[in-house]
């Protein structure tokens, strides 16, 4: 068995991986599809995202639970969610074609849209079975198939955008990706549990496992619609520029905040679970720390990304995208109220209350819904970036509200640092304002950075003893679940 400090490294890497890759990769096809071929590129992504929620419903979460409370039991498990998940690929498919159909779109939209259903098809194979090797807890293999993917995609898509491929080719590097992503599945589950992935169909362990996966479905759709409904939306209202505008501020955000308030969250996670239930002083002051560190890397994330929108977009799109700059600002603004989502949420959910987590995401995501019908047909992706702004402001004055409840926030530290982090974060924007028309824009980010971590260093924002607390109550859980 593979210990948890080993999963979290195998994993790390990959998803360190897998973002900057992907993140060089849409941004290298963005500047070559331009801004209506790249809107069209990811409404398709988005739009087929959206339906494939309704394909596992929320049985993988519940089958590595399940496989592991139960290894005797994941060739019975395992059948029948492969089961109800190839009957949902085929019900997912049908609702995608009529839907597609039904709204109206071009014959070149909808062909984009079929072939990522593809994507779809191969990935829901793939993520079946890499969920046994979670509740197997060996995270290797899917690790691999992560970074095997995104280096097919990222192979495929260069050779192709170097001869100079049509619109319709682009989305074969994201099939063969997922091909080969489910390949290593298939391939390393033959070899490890030496039987190969078949379906089966016992109704009793079918309803069991139903039955425990509907609260992960009615989040995990929540999530989807967050993920990708502004798109939808916004491509229904608007012209395909608007929506690749738009995917190509979100881009940006989404980098930030998966690989830095991701890694955080998933660090903090399990060291919430344990102080939740041993000491509920270590817990508060935990938490308190981390939404500091939080800010520590939101706040100036935010005022560099106000002052430098525009030759960001600029030198990372170029000029046919400089419409995303305005988008971007406003995102920018959502950033640090995005960061504390994802830690509230986690901190939510470890301490027993994801149900009211649950219902709390409910409430935002059908007020993210409404939002964008009210703002797009006004301000098109300005209108998806505002929905996108309020929405967050709301989740996460439900989500302190109810954290307050567990534990006690310490104002008088919270308030102080805070300071302190916009103090140093005013003297690094005023130090941009000055020279960000003196310079190329990848050599004043790294000034910017090195004027915040000065002010930082001089004020004592973080002192080490803070430091040395953070990563010791982090390493804790870790150690618990190796012994």
């Amino acid at each position: 068995m593979i210990s948890t400090a080993q999963n979290t490294f195998y994993l790390l890497v990959a998803y360190t991986y897998q973002k900057v890759v992907a993140l060089f990769y849409f941004i290298f096809l963005a500047r070559y599809l331009g801004a209506d071929s790249f809107g069209k590129y990811t409404f398709a992504i988005s739009f087929t995202t959206l339906f494939a929620v309704l394909i596992d419903f929320g049985l993988f979460a519940v089958l590595t639970r399940e496989v592991a409370r139960r290894p005797e039991k994941t060739r019975s498990y395992f059948g029948n969610v492969l089961s109800f998940n190839i009957i949902g690929t085929l019900l997912v498919f049908l609702g995608t074609f009529l839907a597609i159909n039904l709204l109206g779109y071009s014959h070149l939209t909808k062909q984009l849209v079929y072939l990522n259903l593809l994507v779809v098809f191969f990935d829901a194979l793939a993520l079946c079975i890499y969920h046994v090797f979670r509740g197997h807890l060996n995270l290797k293999f899917e690790s691999l198939g992560i970074v095997i993917h995104k280096t097919v995609m990222l192979g495929v898509g260069l050779f192709l955008i170097y001869r100079q491929a049509s619109l319709l080719w682009v989305v074969l590097p994201l099939i063969a990706g997922s091909f080969f992503y489910f390949l290593n599945a298939l391939f390393f589950f033959r070899k490890k549990l030496h039987f190969w992935p078949w379906p089966r169909l016992d109704w009793p362990v079918l309803k069991s496992l139903l039955i425990l996966a509907w609260p992960f479905f009615v989040t995990a759709i929540f999530a989807k619609i967050f993920a990708t409904s502004d798109t939808i939306i916004l491509s229904w209202f608007s012209a395909d520029k608007f929506v690749g505008w738009y995917s190509a501020a979100q881009k940006l955000i989404l980098a930030f905040l998966l690989l830095v308030a991701g890694s955080l969250s998933t660090a903090l996670y399990p060291s919430f679970s344990y102080y939740f239930v041993r000491s509920r002083s270590r817990l508060e002051k935990l938490f308190n720390q981390s939404l500091i560190y939080l800010m520590l890397l939101a706040v100036p994330l935010t005022g560099g990304l106000i002052v430098l929108a525009r030759p960001i977009i600029l030198f990372i799109y170029g000029a046919d995208y400089l419409a995303a700059a305005p988008a971007l600002i406003i995102l920018a603004c959502s950033l640090p109220l995005m960061f504390l989502d994802y830690v509230l949420s986690g901190f939510l959910n470890a301490c027993e209350k994801q149900k009211s987590n649950t219902l709390i995401h409910g409430l935002g995501a059908t007020l993210f819904l409404v939002l964008n019908f009210l703002l797009v047909p006004l301000f098109f992706h300005l209108g998806s970036s505002l929905a996108v702004l309020i929405s967050f402001l709301f989740l996460l004055s439900l989500e302190i509200a109810k954290t307050r409840k567990i534990v006690a926030l310490d104002y008088r530290y919270l308030f102080r640092k805070i300071g302190l982090i916009f103090l140093a974060t005013l003297l690094m924007v005023g130090v941009l304002i000055l020279i960000k028309d003196l310079a190329p824009v990848f050599l004043v980010v790294p000034v910017g950075g090195l004027i915040y971590l000065g002010v930082s260093y001089l004020t004592g924002l973080i002192s080490q003893q803070e430091i040395v607390f953070l990563f010791k109550m982090i390493k804790v859980k870790k150690r618990k679940n190796e012994l």
